[in-house]
């Protein structure tokens, strides 16, 4: 999370190897709290600058752990867990226990949104999602933020894609004037397409918000397309309470084609 972020490229992908070092630049247990938000594979693939942007940062994390269970009839049943039990599952997953029965199928999301109070007025907000088991579609999945109450500052959304491929965390980045994202008043959301042959996920976009109201609220949302679409199926919503997560409303046509994972918020106090 950086403050006033721009990117010329549409989408870059960067390869590297996943690398646990702590940085110098910051405490072991500066460390250990950043780990209370981020993976490992995340921090690793943080430049010295945003560590240290985050550990001096007046940050406010909400997280919430979703159990996603999809029936043998195409439904979704959802239980919200302790946010905390995802590493556990996360040791359960990497030791090779299945989450599999002969019914249907359970996955785990972990979303964070963060609010990294900068000065003045302005936010820097990022909506941050963690898989846990690999998701059998890998489409165009849509990770957005609503804003009540402010709002965003044009050319600071950007978002990325980290996935685990050929023995190597990888990552694409979006950048917030790519044909990937889609931009309203009051957020924005961006297409991912899921990569194909990954084994693990994580994802997250981020923006500069200047609050407006004393009582401005930042809501975030992941939804995983359950079904194959094009980006722009990806892209038919607004932004909005009505919809999935209190932020994406879909056309009636593509609503079926989403989990309807519920969201997550904050508020933007200071």
């Amino acid at each position: 999370m950086k403050s006033m972020k721009v990117f010329s490229a549409f989408i870059v992908i960067v390869t590297l190897c996943f690398v646990t070092n702590v940085n110098a630049a910051i405490s072991d247990e500066e460390y250990a709290q950043l780990r209370e938000i981020f993976s490992e594979a995340r921090l690793s693939l943080m430049s010295e600058e945003e560590k240290e942007e985050l550990v001096n940062g007046n940050l406010t994390v909400s997280k919430k752990l979703y159990q996603i269970t999809e029936t043998v009839n195409g439904t979704f049943n959802y239980s919200e867990l302790d946010p905390d039990l995802y590493e556990t599952l996360m040791e359960n997953y990497t030791n090779g226990i299945d989450t599999l029965d002969t019914t249907y199928e359970t996955t785990y999301k972990r979303i964070t949104i963060i609010d990294d109070y900068i000065g003045g007025n302005t936010h820097d907000v990022m909506v941050y999602t963690q898989w846990l088991v690999t998701p059998a579609t890998k489409s165009y999945d849509v990770t957005a933020m609503r804003i009540d109450g402010g709002t965003v500052v044009e050319g600071t959304q950007d978002g990325t894609q980290l996935y685990w491929k050929d023995g190597a965390y990888n990552m694409v980045n979006y950048s917030w004037n790519g044909t990937n994202i889609r931009k309203a008043d009051n957020g924005f959301g961006i297409s991912m397409n899921l990569v194909n042959g990954a084994s693990y996920f994580e994802t997250d976009i981020s923006a500069n918000v200047t609050r407006t109201s004393q009582n401005a609220v930042a809501y975030g949302t992941y939804q995983h397309a359950v079904t194959d679409v094009t980006l722009d199926e990806s892209q038919s919503y607004t932004i909005s309470h009505n919809g999935f997560g209190d932020v994406l409303n879909f056309a009636t046509g593509i609503r079926g084609s989403y989990d309807r994972m519920a969201g997550v918020s904050v508020s933007l106090t200071q």
